[in-house]
């Protein structure tokens, strides 16, 4: 095992990426040998299999019943409703296999990942939210995808026990909460970030306890506050009367004045809290957390995009209640797994459901598995033919023997340029190949949904053209549905909004797709005094997500420069456009000197947010 660290270059984007130590340590554990592909690429191809919303309808293949389902009619492989999948009415060991050591190990998978059937959602006890996709136990909730224990919410991703919710990312509890992002604990909070136990908060950011407040940015325990100056409790309801927010129009003029002041409060260089030795964004409850995101109760993890309760894992995305597991995604209740896709249901998810799986796909409950698609509560399986614990381990080193000699190989026409004797000449045209031996994710060209239909294309975007010519799959199903819209212009005012509204067809400004308004959407913008938006769901789904910092870490000095900061100037408000400096509001341990502390933020040098270490915000903020 090597004492130090080793600079690669990876196959897929050429670019260098170093392996640490105690990565090899880790690799070590797992019995694989390093990776050949960079971080950013391990995520990009983990992302490329998980389809959240483009959704269908179409037929069970099994019953026949029309049901709303993640994959399209167009696709190779067939597809059953839920009731049918997890039902004893089929035999996934029918689709079993000998393995052919005459022939690349993924290209034999490829072909058993598109003969079994595919389940239409993934989601458990849902009452009255068909058109909802990786969600559980929810009731009367519409496009949320994610999050689990919700009622009478919409459009929202990772909303956890909310109620009367619409339009969120990532929040815990809401209730009545709109087009808000990383929010916990909060009660009719509105346009705002990062803000916890607050009611009444309307385009606010990284407030605590804050009751009445509007426009507001790194408050604590804070009532009647506007644009972060006290009022009264006549004068905050004389302006809220004045200013009232179901006009677009009005309400994109008070978020402009409200953005200026989130600019002139000192941000966090992290969301770290409660948690030792971490690095990364959001991370709480954790110990040695290194390049974590979106992360609850990890300890000893690298490299982890949404991770709860995980321990001693790496290179996981979305995923929970695990230890030892390295590359999966889409999971809960492993131990001890690598390289799998969608281990979901079963049982209790807080618990250990699975063990000892590697290149799994929807392999349910199960133990002891290689190379296996599609099934429920089996063991010692390879490409769904079962057998014998003795002829299992006896035929699994075998076959990682086989993937090392005889590599599945990916070619390309992707134009990046080439760093590595890996790239051809072909035509005129660079030709690159990249080789999938043991120890690798699965090729993206394996994903049975089109880039394009993944998360994927949110975090790593490509055009068509880019998608092919590096061997990714891309979907063209939605290109052929064709909309006749409604004569009809959305109103600026939630007050001039009849309800023949919920009849019409409607256009995005953005897109130009067609878009509906149902009916507790339209109760739920009444009732908070909010105007109909005039985006569809996807595009305003995007629009929060532009509002998140990038995955990627950037090493910076804190911005304190002793009674001021060492940002650029900053406007202190939307109408006068005057500029000026931060001014501390207390003494920091520095005194009048510059911050010496460094550390590693999601925030760019480039970045024109006042950005200071967590002694600084402390003393400032918080």
């Amino acid at each position: 095992m090597p004492t130090s660290s080793e600079v690669k270059t990876c196959q897929n984007c050429k670019q260098s990426f170093a392996i640490d130590a105690s990565d090899f340590s880790f690799y070590e554990k797992m019995k694989v040998p390093p990776p050949t592909f960079c971080v950013e690429c391990r995520e990009q191809r983990r992302l490329a299999f998980r389809n959240e919303r483009a959704l269908y309808k179409r037929k069970c293949d099994l019953c026949g019943k029309m049901v709303v389902a993640r994959v399209s009619p167009d696709k190779p492989y067939p597809m059953y409703c839920q009731e049918c999948w997890w039902s004893d009415k089929w035999d996934p060991m029918q689709y079993g296999r000998a393995y052919d050591f005459s022939r690349p190990f993924f290209e034999q998978y490829k072909e058993l990942l598109n003969a079994t059937p595919h389940v239409s959602l993934l989601n458990s006890n849902m009452v009255n939210s068909e058109w909802a996709n990786q969600e559980t136990d929810d009731k009367n909730c519409y496009l949320n995808v994610g999050g689990h224990f919700n009622e009478d919410s919409a459009y929202n991703t990772f909303e956890l026990n909310g109620r009367d919710s619409f339009d969120n990312y990532w929040v815990m509890r809401p209730e009545l909460c709109y087009e808000s992002v990383n929010c916990d604990r909060c009660y009719r909070t509105l346009f705002s970030t990062e803000c916890f136990d607050c009611r009444d908060a309307v385009l606010s950011y990284d407030c605590r306890n804050c009751l009445n407040v509007f426009g507001c940015a790194g408050l604590r325990n804070k009532q009647y506050y506007i644009f972060n100056v006290p009022h009264t409790k006549e004068e905050y309801e004389t302006f809220l009367a004045e200013n009232r927010l179901s006009s677009r129009a009005k309400l994109a003029e008070l978020a402009k004045k409200a953005e200026a002041v989130w600019m002139r409060s000192p941000r966090r260089y992290a969301l770290i809290i409660k948690t030792s030795r971490a690095t990364g964004n959001f991370i709480t409850e954790s110990k040695n957390a290194e390049n974590c995101w979106n992360a609850e109760r990890v300890e000893d993890c690298k490299n982890l995009y949404i991770g709860v309760d995980m321990k001693d894992s790496q290179d996981c995305s979305t995923i929970g209640w695990g230890e030892l597991n390295y590359e999966g995604a889409h999971c809960g209740g492993l131990y001890n797994s690598k390289f799998f896709l969608f281990m979901f249901g079963g049982g209790n998810v807080k618990g250990r459901n699975s063990s000892f799986l590697e290149y799994c796909y929807a392999t349910i409950t199960s133990n002891n598995c290689f190379g296996c698609a599609n099934f429920r509560s089996k063991q010692y399986c390879i490409l769904n033919k079962q057998y014998t614990k003795e002829e299992y381990e006896a035929l699994v080193p075998k076959i990682k023997k086989q993937m090392e000699e005889m590599p599945y190989v990916v070619a390309t026409s992707d134009t990046r340029p080439a760093r590595t004797t890996n790239a051809v000449q072909s035509g005129g045209q660079a030709t690159r190949k990249i080789e999938y031996r043991y120890g690798e994710f699965f090729p993206v060209d394996l994903s049975p949904f089109g880039y394009n239909e993944t998360v994927a294309q949110e975090y790593f975007p490509l055009t068509k053209e880019q998608a092919l010519a590096r061997g990714y799959p891309w979907s063209e199903y939605d290109a052929a549905t064709h909309y006749a819209f409604s004569d009809y212009t959305v109103p600026d005012d939630i007050a001039d909004v009849k309800d023949d509204i919920l009849e019409k067809v409607l256009k995005c400004e953005v897109s130009g797709k067609a878009y509906r308004i149902i009916p507790m959407e339209l109760a739920f913008y009444r009732r908070m005094s909010l105007p109909v938006p005039s985006k569809s769901p996807l595009e305003r789904h995007k629009e929060r997500m532009a509002k998140l910092l990038p995955k990627k870490l950037f090493e910076r000095q804190c911005q304190c420069a002793g009674k001021t900061n060492n940002s650029p100037l900053t406007t202190d408000n939307g109408e006068s456009g005057h500029k000026s400096k931060y001014v501390n509001t207390a003494t920091h341990f520095h005194g009048e000197n510059p911050c010496p502390n460094t550390f590693k933020t999601p925030y760019s040098p480039e970045r024109p947010e006042i950005v200071y270490c967590e002694q600084c915000y402390q003393a400032e903020v918080a």
